[in-house]
């Protein structure tokens, strides 16, 4: 097993970033040969000053510079950037402010070679919190798949991609899948800048199945500067992805689940307005969830509730039990 990382970076700060080097650059198993690094438009000295360095200390690492005519591309152009530039039959991926998990590079080459028909290898994930202390996230339930030994399971669709189109079950991180496989599934969506990753990993679950190891294998740090706590996820833009999928033709047979996974999502981005203070905001996501399935007044009703009184734990988590996320306003 021969990987090329694919690691989009935009100002992360550099304690972070070389953090994510480490981890995937000291890999004694030797499975990981090129480190693809992004450039996307980063502003900050420092950043691209630590890009150079660790560039610099490791012939491993090839580091692209996007253009940037008008600001940053976004994480799916810049992945795309790297897909294009990786050498190695196997791709995996790190966002510049993650880690990989030790010991993860040697278990995926134990897992291929007691499985050589595997094209696209999933891992459980673990949250990490700004304090570093870490908890395993929900992986996928071994009701969904077929055990093929104690710690390993094999999903296919369209089992699986109901499950990937339902709920955040698998990181894009924790994910490595042959490069022609990549490329097959047209790489990721241009323009995107949020969910790019359920996006591309919902059209791969079409093409082949997954191989899915009941281990952590991947660091996602939750807050701090990235994407995740951007001011930018409140915005009604970031449900993009949902038009997106409607229309591609790989996923055509699953119209009805991307119907009500963008329901879903609306009404975690009104919740998390609420939450962030953005009532008008809030009120017409709100709305507008409500418009996609007009069958659900109720959960209308109970958002007016939320709206005009305050917000209350158990009615919020009867609204959406999405995830709750703190942005940067």
């Amino acid at each position: 097993m021969r990987i090329s990382i694919v690691c989009p970076v935009h100002d992360t700060p550099p304690p972070l970033l070389a953090a994510a080097a480490r981890s995937v650059l000291h890999d004694p198993s030797g499975a990981i040969r090129q480190f693809i690094l992004v450039d996307d438009g980063s502003r900050r000295e420092d950043t691209k000053r630590t890009l150079v360095e660790i560039a610099a200390t490791d012939p491993r690492v090839t580091l692209i510079r996007a253009p940037r005519a008008t600001g940053a591309v976004g994480p799916a152009s810049a992945r795309n950037l790297a897909l294009a530039a990786a050498r190695e039959d196997w791709v995996g991926f790190l966002d510049s402010d993650d880690t990989w998990l030790p010991g993860h590079p040697a278990r995926l080459r134990g897992l291929l070679a007691a499985h050589p028909e595997a094209v696209w290898i999933g891992t459980r994930h673990r949250l990490v919190s700004a304090d570093g202390a870490s908890e395993s996230a929900r992986g996928l339930d071994d009701a969904g798949g077929h055990r093929l030994a104690d710690n390993l399971l094999r999903f296919e669709a369209p089992a699986l991609t109901r499950v990937l189109l339902s709920d955040f079950r698998l990181h894009l991180g924790a994910s490595l899948v042959r490069r022609d496989l990549a490329k097959a599934a047209g790489g990721f969506g241009e323009g995107l800048f949020y969910y790019e990753d359920f996006l591309f990993l919902t059209k791969l679950s079409t093409l082949a199945p997954l191989h899915y190891l009941e281990a952590d294998g991947y660091g996602w740090r939750r807050g701090g500067d990235g994407l995740t706590s951007d001011a930018r996820r409140l915005d009604p833009s970031t449900l993009a992805m949902h038009a997106r999928a409607a229309r591609d033709p790989m996923l055509r047979h699953f119209r009805r689940e991307i119907r009500w996974a963008r329901y879903s999502a609306t009404k975690e981005l009104a919740m998390n307005n609420l939450l962030a203070g953005r009532r008008r905001p809030a009120l017409a996501l709100a709305i507008r969830g409500w418009l996609q399935d007009p069958r659900e007044l109720a959960e209308l009703l109970l958002f007016l509730r939320l709206w005009r009184r305050g917000v209350e734990t158990d009615a919020a988590a009867r609204y959406s039990g999405a995830e709750r996320f703190v942005v940067r306003c």
